[in-house]
């Protein structure tokens, strides 16, 4: 027998435990991640599939009949003016939530990290927007943002600047980035907490290495913060995408859509289709499309950032 046979024969019985534990390890985390799985296939896959299923009928929420209709709900929502301004609109709060309120969030997490007095107070202050209730937050908006006796408006006349009072929840030129203002302020928070936790990970020995080779603020803040703070961005990225594609308490309570369809969103357009206008076969196939469009786009997202994380 040669040396390399003998070499082989005495590694045989030391693979075969580690399959083996490696096989029970498997066994033992499908194990604990079967319940998950059954809730998510049972609360969210089969209800899916049955919108999916009801797209292709007709059904007014009441009748036990629902016949079948094929395609016809999604050539009403193709031709149907007030679902593809929602979308219009939704991608703009999807833009303005992933751009101004993430660099909103950042810049605060920047600032409260290099202070060293006051952290608390300003950590409070600043996610205190994300602890109220989406009604409340419409209705503090509604009394700030009113046209006549609103609070921004006599601010404004106050500090000389009355020829910028609007109607801003009711002229359609203005109305869509208001609630875009209103929903970065009201989820603005989480993204800071996030970003602040962070900027504490960072190690300070790097920032000590960089000043002594005197290195510019943006320098650091492009070298070492920002590369750092990569994992943490894709999240606060995606879920802050994700809400702004969401949306839909802020926008009921504010405008309810109005004034005409400018601030009109899918997840409203779905539910005044369904609930007001009873129709859940053409709600169903919005229901669908958009659902689509909002896996794809975070499949598209996590890949990017996840690619951006790695490099």
């Amino acid at each position: 027998m040669t040396t390399s046979s003998l070499s082989l024969a005495a590694r045989r019985p030391i693979r075969a435990p580690r399959r083996k534990h490696s096989l029970r390890a498997n066994l033992l985390g499908w194990l604990f991640l079967a319940p998950a799985i059954a809730l998510i296939g049972i609360f969210t896959i089969v209800p899916f599939g049955q919108a999916i299923l009801l797209s292709f009928q007709s059904w007014d929420g009441v009748s036990p009949d629902t016949p079948w209709v094929g395609l016809a709900n999604y050539e009403f929502i193709a031709s149907d003016p007030v679902f593809w301004a929602s979308m219009r609109n939704v991608l703009f709060f999807g833009v303005v939530g992933f751009f101004v309120g993430n660099g909103v969030a950042l810049a605060m997490a920047l600032a409260v990290n290099r202070i060293t007095r006051g952290k608390t107070f300003f950590r409070t202050v600043f996610y205190l927007p994300g602890v109220l209730s989406v009604v409340v937050v419409g209705l503090l908006f509604s009394f700030i943002l009113a046209p006549g006796s609103g609070v921004l408006n006599r601010v404004l006349e106050t500090i000389g600047l009355g020829g910028l009072q609007q109607n801003w929840l009711g002229d359609p030129s203005v109305a869509l980035p208001a609630v875009a203002a209103v929903f970065v302020w009201f989820h603005w928070g989480f993204g800071f907490l996030l970003f602040l936790a962070g900027l504490q990970d960072v190690p300070k020995e790097l920032y000590e290495a960089a000043d002594l080779d005197g290195a510019s603020p943006w320098a650091q803040f492009r070298y070492i913060t920002w590369p750092h703070l990569a994992p943490v961005t894709s999240i606060v990225s995606l879920l802050t995408l994700l809400a702004a594609l969401q949306i839909f308490g802020t926008v009921q309570v504010l405008t309810n859509g109005g004034p005409g369809y400018h601030t009109m969103v899918p997840t409203l357009a779905i539910f005044n289709e369904a609930f007001v206008n009873w129709r859940y076969g053409s709600a169903a196939a919005m229901s669908v499309v958009f659902g689509g469009a909002l896996v794809l786009l975070s499949v598209l997202q996590l890949a990017i950032t996840g690619r951006r994380s790695r490099a």
